[in-house]
């Protein structure tokens, strides 16, 4: 066979393959799905489910794919009133007020910003809620680089007024849900690039233009008591310790761009903050310890990491085609850090081999300085090392629970004309725990307080009164 005809039937059997196999040759490469994969419904038409699919069989993807729906139901313009997002309506979301008062009740309902406050550095520490910003004191605040302090915002569900129903059971309600919001001072310039709120703020005159820097949500479910932990951030907030990256256009709000490098001068402080009564100071240096609040050797670690970067990922695509003027578009330039739950809720929360997702989650302006999170220490600083979750078998909802800190203040709140109530003899506070609540379900709600009268023969409980 000569060259020629070699060519020949070469080139007749190439086009064969073509004119059989078309694909073979013309069509392009398919990307693979993502693993964990979003829905552009959650953003149009969020719908969230009230239990974490699969229930026992839930994967990591279940979970987030779970926050960030409930995210965007929160976030949503409310259809009774639209110029509000769901998560601001009172009614069903009342925000916390100072210690004292009553924050159920609607006419007290005002606008409240903290500042951050250190929390307890050992889990027995008392929860102490902020002070407001007017007179803030000893404890550490934070500041954005044009020097203004970060304000906090506590929100929790309508469920939680009702006291005593919720101490009777042992966990709270299924749906259950808690807020905390950060915001920082912008211009006018940044408003495109925030969800942004106008708030006349304790020592401040006027109203101050806020944009949303840090959102905190924890919610219960049936399967969940322990409650799924999940914190978002702005994009903006602050880089990555071990890999800064490239600053966004308007530069990093908490990270100047001499600390914003690999290797910052030990001059930076980095994640320090002190005590400050004042609403301006010297800006802070922070950055992000673990990247999506999870080290290399935790459990199913890899998992993690795929799971919330794609969901980032493909929400913030799913977002930023949207027209400018959507009001949920400006949620592309927030990100999900991440979220934390239990493999086993019979077993507490205090074993840091039974938590799941990001084990050393934190929140950049929320927790600054509790984000070296050392599995080794009796104090380990994530979410469920200053909300502890008994287990099943105990309560969760006893004023000496360390789960719900808002309940506590809540109940505080609604105890201002607090009565003995006589409950027969009681010996200790594991018996208290059993007894007082259903002695105090009709007088609205134990104060966790109780004393014995006549030894051996009567002991009162605390009860709110009303």
């Amino acid at each position: 066979m000569n060259a020629t005809r070699t060519f020949r039937v070469a080139w007749l059997l190439l086009l064969t393959l073509v004119l059989v196999s078309p694909l073979l040759v013309c069509a392009p490469a398919q990307a693979a799905a993502p693993a964990c994969s979003a829905s552009q419904d959650w953003i149009t038409n969020p719908n969230p489910p009230s239990e974490i699919p699969n229930g026992s069989n839930a994967q990591f993807c279940d979970f987030y794919q779970f926050a960030w729906q409930w995210f965007f139901q929160l976030v949503s313009p409310s259809q009774g009133d639209p110029s509000l997002r769901n998560f601001q309506v009172n009614t069903n979301y009342p925000i916390l007020q100072a210690t004292g008062t009553n924050s159920c009740d609607p006419a007290n309902q005002a606008e409240v910003m903290f500042v951050h406050r250190e929390k307890p550095m050992d889990a027995n520490t008392p929860f102490t809620l902020p002070e407001r910003t007017g007179q803030a004191g000893g404890g550490a605040t934070i500041f954005d680089q044009n020097g203004n302090v970060a304000f906090y915002e506590i929100r929790f569900s309508q469920s939680l007024c009702n006291i005593p129903q919720i101490q009777s059971a042992l966990n709270y309600p299924s749906g259950t849900t808690e807020l905390k919001t950060a915001w920082r001072i912008i211009t006018d310039a940044d408003k495109p690039n925030y969800f942004w709120i106008e708030a006349n703020v304790d020592g401040v005159p006027g109203n101050e233009l806020l944009g949303m820097a840090g959102f905190h949500m924890a919610i219960a479910t049936t399967l969940h008591p322990e409650f799924i932990w999940a914190t978002f951030e702005h994009r903006s907030n602050a880089p990555d310790c071990s890999s800064p990256g490239t600053a966004p256009a308007g530069g990093w709000s908490f990270t100047s761009p001499t600390c914003a490098v690999d290797n910052p001068p030990s001059t930076c402080n980095l994640n320090q903050a002190t005590p400050s009564t004042s609403l301006t100071g010297t800006p802070s240096e922070i950055c992000r310890v673990y990247r999506d609040g999870t080290d290399p050797s935790d459990h199913e670690a890899s998992t993690n990491y795929a799971d919330i970067d794609g969901l980032n990922s493909q929400i913030q695509g799913f977002l930023s085609a949207m027209s400018s003027d959507n009001p949920m578009a400006v949620w592309q330039n927030y990100m999900n850090v991440g979220a934390l739950w239990e493999n086993d809720v019979t077993q507490p929360s205090s074993t840091f081999a039974n938590q799941r997702g990001s084990m050393r989650l934190a929140n950049t302006v929320m927790e600054t300085t509790f984000q070296n999170v050392d599995p080794t220490q009796s104090f380990i600083s994530n979410c469920f090392g200053c909300h502890n979750f008994s287990g099943s078998g105990n309560s969760n909802t006893i004023p000496w629970a360390k789960l719900s800190h808002i309940f506590d203040d809540v109940m505080q709140g609604q105890c201002a004309t607090p009565q003995d109530v006589q409950a027969g003899p009681i010996w200790n506070n594991s018996q208290a725990a059993q007894t007082c609540p259903q002695v105090c379900s009709g007088n609205g709600g134990w104060n966790g307080n109780w004393k014995t009268t006549e030894p051996g023969v009567m002991s009162v409980c605390g009860c709110c009164g009303g």
